[in-house]
């Protein structure tokens, strides 16, 4: 950390991988090859994932379809997303989502997310990585069906 003058007071710059980490929302970094590179604490504990299991690991492949369900396309959707993001250079917002979440025993439970893809610029005007939000909105979905 850096101490930096605010209102003649020294503040130490803050740890930014800490304070990504602890927002509350769900948030996952990708790398424009789709590795990846970070997550919030919040998206973790909606996945059910732990971060030095997913980290450095392509996203498609830490959040594959539910093979038991022949309409499942949420690796294409989130692939195509990121394509998007990557020729447009803009910030891609999706409709809902059905994208069920493997379980420890290897199960798929159904669940509903509200996901974006926003790219993140370097210095040099390249886009260095992807953010990826998902909000989990399964209960809201399920309460509609009934």
């Amino acid at each position: 950390m850096s101490d930096v003058q605010t209102n003649g007071a020294a503040w130490s710059e803050p740890d930014y991988r800490r304070l990504f980490e602890s927002l509350p929302n769900q948030f996952i970094v990708v790398d424009p090859q789709r590795h990846v590179v970070a997550a919030t604490d919040t998206f973790l504990a909606a996945t059910g994932r732990v971060r030095e299991d997913i980290l450095g690991r392509d996203i498609l492949l830490v959040f594959p379809d539910n093979p038991d369900d022949p309409t499942a396309d949420g690796t294409t959707v989130l692939r195509e997303s990121i394509a998007r993001v990557l020729a447009n250079r803009a910030i891609d917002v999706l409709p809902v989502q059905r994208y069920d979440m493997k379980q420890a025993d290897g199960s798929f439970e159904e669940r509903y997310w509200q996901p974006l893809n926003a790219p993140v610029f370097g210095d040099d005007g390249d886009i260095v990585c992807i953010l990826h939000g998902a909000e989990d909105v399964t209960q809201q979905v399920l309460a509609g069906k009934a």
